[in-house]
């Protein structure tokens, strides 16, 4: 874990990316323990699941209704 003074976590902003990409980071106040900066936690809900992973396509919806079921349901 990366140690770094307010000061410099504040003036720097490569410590806050730090934190963002992944790697904690603990700010100090006057030489104490003031925070710790953690990288955000990923989301639970499907909301927004497939951003940056693979693409949507219709093979996906293939276990979920048949094609003649779906004209039936019509």
């Amino acid at each position: 874990m990366k140690t770094v003074t307010l000061r410099a976590f504040k003036q720097e902003s490569r410590y806050q990316r730090m934190a963002h990409d992944g790697q904690p980071v603990l700010v100090t106040h006057r030489g104490q323990p003031y925070f710790r900066a953690l990288p955000p936690e990923k989301k639970n809900t499907f909301l927004g699941a497939a951003r940056g992973g693979k693409p949507l396509t219709a093979k996906l919806f293939d276990s979920v209704l048949a094609e003649k079921e779906w004209h039936s349901a019509q």
